[in-house]
């Protein structure tokens, strides 16, 4: 399914309302160039893998991404989506300049991702969660930080980015990260 520019699939596996998994995932890209990104919900099979994320800066075999993807985005989530356990605090390990996160029920936790990414997306998940709660939570669409989705997803290595690395080598071996 497309919408707002970003092709979505969500998979039949997840017991949840698609249609707002699919709003959680727009909401998240809003402000954002998201021209040519690919995005799948997809089970999480282990309870650790719950709410992480991973972005592919070159496009996996598997699964194969749509043709017009230049950017794929897979977000992994529970079968059964419930709010219980929350509010849940969670904090990158071993990383002292990640920020702590709190979030109050499953859809903070979709929109702000979990421990899986770097420091980077960590503060980038902290200020949509912030922006998402400030516009009112699902109630209406909050203000998004204006950026090209290359900008937002490059992951940051030994102090920079891979595209002030320019290595095509880097970029080839994107870590677990957390874009919502």
């Amino acid at each position: 399914m497309d919408g707002g520019g970003i092709r979505m699939v969500v998979s039949e596996e997840i017991r949840a309302d698609h249609h707002e998994l699919r709003r959680l995932v727009q909401e998240g890209f809003l402000g954002v160039d998201a021209s040519g990104v690919e995005v799948r919900v997809e089970r999480a099979h282990r309870s650790w893998d719950a709410f992480t994320g991973r972005a592919y800066f070159e496009l996996p075999r598997r699964p194969r991404p749509h043709p017009a993807t230049r950017f794929l985005v897979r977000l992994k989530v529970p079968s059964v989506l419930r709010n219980r356990g929350y509010p849940k605090s969670y904090r990158y390990p071993r990383r002292k300049t990640a920020p702590s996160i709190t979030v109050d029920d499953w859809r903070e936790r979709f929109i702000a991702g979990l421990r899986r990414s770097e420091v980077a997306a960590e503060r980038w998940a902290a200020s949509i969660l912030r922006d998402w709660r400030a516009g009112g939570g699902s109630d209406q669409p909050a203000s998004r930080v204006t950026g090209d989705v290359t900008a937002a997803i490059m992951p940051i290595r030994e102090g920079r980015s891979v595209q002030e690395d320019g290595s095509a080598a880097a970029a080839s071996r994107w870590e677990q990260m957390s874009l919502l």
